[in-house]
Protein backbone atom coordinates (compact mmCIF):
# COMPACT_ATOMS: atom_id res chain seq x y z
CA UNK A 1 0.00 0.00 0.00
CA UNK A 2 1.54 3.84 -0.95
CA UNK A 3 1.03 6.34 1.14
CA UNK A 4 2.35 9.05 -0.73
CA UNK A 5 1.24 10.39 -4.72
CA UNK A 6 4.67 10.22 -5.24
CA UNK A 7 5.68 6.93 -4.54
CA UNK A 8 2.79 6.22 -6.61
CA UNK A 9 3.96 8.13 -9.45
CA UNK A 10 7.17 6.55 -9.59
CA UNK A 11 5.13 3.13 -9.40
CA UNK A 12 3.31 3.73 -12.34
CA UNK A 13 5.90 4.93 -14.27
CA UNK A 14 8.27 1.52 -13.33
CA UNK A 15 5.39 -0.64 -14.12
CA UNK A 16 5.51 0.71 -17.71
CA UNK A 17 9.21 1.10 -18.06
CA UNK A 18 8.85 -2.75 -16.73
CA UNK A 19 6.57 -3.31 -19.48
CA UNK A 20 8.17 -1.67 -22.18
CA UNK A 21 11.71 -3.97 -21.70
CA UNK A 22 9.72 -7.37 -21.12
CA UNK A 23 7.23 -9.36 -23.74
CA UNK A 24 6.87 -11.17 -20.54
CA UNK A 25 5.17 -8.12 -18.45
CA UNK A 26 1.87 -8.13 -18.49
CA UNK A 27 2.09 -4.31 -19.10
CA UNK A 28 4.11 -5.02 -22.43
CA UNK A 29 0.57 -4.66 -24.46
CA UNK A 30 -2.02 -2.58 -23.82
CA UNK A 31 -5.90 -1.25 -25.13
CA UNK A 32 -4.93 1.48 -27.24
CA UNK A 33 -8.09 3.43 -28.29
CA UNK A 34 -8.23 6.19 -31.14
CA UNK A 35 -11.42 8.21 -32.54
CA UNK A 36 -12.57 7.59 -35.75
CA UNK A 37 -15.73 8.85 -37.90
CA UNK A 38 -17.56 5.81 -36.81
CA UNK A 39 -16.86 5.90 -33.11
CA UNK A 40 -14.34 4.93 -30.57
CA UNK A 41 -11.76 2.17 -31.90
CA UNK A 42 -9.92 -0.52 -29.43
CA UNK A 43 -7.23 -2.64 -30.72
CA UNK A 44 -3.69 -3.49 -28.33
CA UNK A 45 -0.94 -1.92 -29.05
CA UNK A 46 2.53 -3.09 -27.85
CA UNK A 47 4.69 -0.05 -25.74
CA UNK A 48 7.84 -0.10 -27.24
CA UNK A 49 9.13 3.25 -25.31
CA UNK A 50 8.45 5.08 -22.17
CA UNK A 51 10.11 8.48 -20.85
CA UNK A 52 9.23 9.24 -16.87
CA UNK A 53 11.06 12.37 -17.29
CA UNK A 54 8.94 13.66 -20.46
CA UNK A 55 5.96 11.92 -19.40
CA UNK A 56 6.14 9.85 -23.05
CA UNK A 57 4.85 6.80 -23.97
CA UNK A 58 5.24 4.88 -27.57
CA UNK A 59 4.47 2.48 -29.89
CA UNK A 60 4.88 1.57 -33.39
CA UNK A 61 2.21 1.39 -36.63
CA UNK A 62 1.80 0.54 -39.84
CA UNK A 63 1.63 3.96 -41.68
CA UNK A 64 -1.07 2.58 -43.78
CA UNK A 65 -3.52 1.02 -40.91
CA UNK A 66 -6.91 2.69 -40.51
CA UNK A 67 -5.40 4.00 -36.97
CA UNK A 68 -2.80 6.55 -38.77
CA UNK A 69 -5.60 8.17 -40.55
CA UNK A 70 -7.62 8.39 -36.84
CA UNK A 71 -4.50 9.96 -35.37
CA UNK A 72 -3.96 12.76 -38.26
CA UNK A 73 -7.36 13.52 -37.97
CA UNK A 74 -8.10 13.28 -34.50
CA UNK A 75 -4.40 12.55 -32.40
CA UNK A 76 -6.13 12.17 -29.09
CA UNK A 77 -6.35 8.84 -27.38
CA UNK A 78 -6.42 6.80 -24.33
CA UNK A 79 -4.34 3.38 -23.33
CA UNK A 80 -5.37 1.25 -20.49
CA UNK A 81 -2.97 -1.65 -19.04
CA UNK A 82 -3.34 -3.91 -16.73
CA UNK A 83 -1.80 -6.79 -14.19
CA UNK A 84 0.25 -7.18 -11.05
CA UNK A 85 -3.75 -6.15 -9.53
CA UNK A 86 -2.97 -2.52 -10.82
CA UNK A 87 -4.35 -0.78 -14.08
CA UNK A 88 -2.70 2.42 -15.79
CA UNK A 89 -4.78 4.55 -17.99
CA UNK A 90 -3.35 6.99 -20.20
CA UNK A 91 -4.64 9.98 -22.30
CA UNK A 92 -3.03 12.30 -24.30
CA UNK A 93 -2.27 12.90 -27.80
CA UNK A 94 -0.09 11.38 -30.46
CA UNK A 95 2.66 12.63 -32.40
CA UNK A 96 3.66 10.41 -35.91
CA UNK A 97 7.23 10.30 -36.85
CA UNK A 98 7.46 8.74 -40.21
CA UNK A 99 10.91 9.87 -41.51
CA UNK A 100 12.40 11.70 -38.99
CA UNK A 101 15.73 11.02 -36.74
CA UNK A 102 12.91 9.40 -33.92
CA UNK A 103 11.32 7.22 -36.46
CA UNK A 104 14.73 6.03 -38.02
CA UNK A 105 16.12 4.94 -34.35
CA UNK A 106 13.11 3.35 -33.46
CA UNK A 107 13.36 1.04 -36.70
CA UNK A 108 17.18 0.66 -36.09
CA UNK A 109 16.26 -0.59 -32.40
CA UNK A 110 13.87 -3.36 -33.62
CA UNK A 111 14.28 -6.80 -34.12
CA UNK A 112 13.94 -8.84 -37.10
CA UNK A 113 10.86 -10.01 -35.76
CA UNK A 114 9.04 -6.48 -35.60
CA UNK A 115 10.11 -5.27 -39.27
CA UNK A 116 8.97 -8.35 -41.11
CA UNK A 117 5.43 -7.06 -39.32
CA UNK A 118 5.68 -3.97 -41.75
CA UNK A 119 6.71 -6.11 -45.24
CA UNK A 120 3.12 -7.78 -45.61
CA UNK A 121 2.04 -6.68 -49.37
CA UNK A 122 -1.71 -5.30 -47.98
CA UNK A 123 -2.73 -2.70 -45.78
CA UNK A 124 -4.00 -3.98 -42.43
CA UNK A 125 -7.32 -4.79 -42.11
CA UNK A 126 -7.88 -4.57 -46.07
CA UNK A 127 -9.64 -7.19 -47.30
CA UNK A 128 -8.63 -10.58 -48.66
CA UNK A 129 -9.41 -13.99 -50.20
CA UNK A 130 -7.86 -16.37 -47.86
CA UNK A 131 -6.65 -16.03 -44.59
CA UNK A 132 -2.90 -14.63 -44.08
CA UNK A 133 -3.31 -13.01 -48.09
CA UNK A 134 -1.18 -9.95 -48.22
CA UNK A 135 -0.02 -10.11 -44.38
CA UNK A 136 3.72 -9.99 -43.18
CA UNK A 137 6.07 -12.92 -43.50
CA UNK A 138 6.13 -15.74 -40.70
CA UNK A 139 9.00 -16.13 -38.49
CA UNK A 140 10.18 -19.18 -40.22
CA UNK A 141 10.67 -17.11 -43.23
CA UNK A 142 13.91 -15.84 -44.21
CA UNK A 143 15.51 -12.54 -43.32
CA UNK A 144 14.16 -9.68 -46.13
CA UNK A 145 16.40 -8.88 -48.73
CA UNK A 146 17.55 -4.89 -48.97
CA UNK A 147 14.57 -4.22 -51.46
CA UNK A 148 11.81 -5.74 -49.01
CA UNK A 149 13.25 -3.96 -45.79
CA UNK A 150 13.24 -0.71 -47.64
CA UNK A 151 9.39 -1.31 -48.06
CA UNK A 152 8.92 -2.57 -44.66
CA UNK A 153 10.90 0.63 -43.74
CA UNK A 154 8.61 2.82 -46.05
CA UNK A 155 5.27 1.25 -44.05
CA UNK A 156 6.77 2.00 -40.79
CA UNK A 157 6.22 4.61 -38.30
CA UNK A 158 6.50 5.45 -34.51
CA UNK A 159 3.72 7.38 -32.83
CA UNK A 160 4.66 8.81 -29.33
CA UNK A 161 1.83 9.87 -26.94
CA UNK A 162 2.39 12.94 -24.51
CA UNK A 163 0.87 12.00 -22.08
CA UNK A 164 -1.80 14.57 -20.23
CA UNK A 165 -3.71 12.17 -17.44
CA UNK A 166 -2.11 9.13 -15.95
CA UNK A 167 -4.49 7.26 -13.59
CA UNK A 168 -3.35 4.27 -10.99
CA UNK A 169 -6.01 1.59 -9.61
CA UNK A 170 -4.59 -0.53 -7.42
CA UNK A 171 -7.29 -3.40 -6.80
CA UNK A 172 -6.52 -5.30 -3.12
CA UNK A 173 -8.65 -7.23 -0.96
CA UNK A 174 -7.05 -5.27 1.65
CA UNK A 175 -8.56 -2.25 -0.23
CA UNK A 176 -8.48 -0.58 -3.28
CA UNK A 177 -6.38 2.59 -3.96
CA UNK A 178 -6.70 5.28 -6.43
CA UNK A 179 -4.66 8.23 -7.71
CA UNK A 180 -4.83 10.48 -11.24
CA UNK A 181 -2.14 12.83 -12.43
CA UNK A 182 -2.48 15.68 -14.70
CA UNK A 183 -0.06 17.52 -16.79
CA UNK A 184 -0.31 21.05 -15.97
CA UNK A 185 2.34 23.41 -17.47
CA UNK A 186 5.44 21.77 -16.65
CA UNK A 187 4.40 19.66 -13.88
CA UNK A 188 1.84 17.23 -12.73
CA UNK A 189 -1.13 17.78 -10.41
CA UNK A 190 -1.64 14.85 -8.36
CA UNK A 191 -4.48 13.69 -6.61
CA UNK A 192 -6.06 10.51 -4.47
CA UNK A 193 -9.61 9.69 -6.34
CA UNK A 194 -12.33 6.86 -5.05
CA UNK A 195 -11.36 4.00 -6.23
Amino acid sequence: MFDSLDAVWTHAWARLLAGARSGADPFHQGVLATVSAEGPQARYAVLRAVDPTGGTVAFHTDRRSPKRAQLEADPRVAWCFFGHGEQVRLSGTVHLHLDDAEAEAAWAASRRASRQNYAGAGAPGSRVHLPGDGGPPGLGAPPLDAEAMAFARGNFALARLRVQALDWLSLSAQGHVRARFAREGDGWQADWTTP
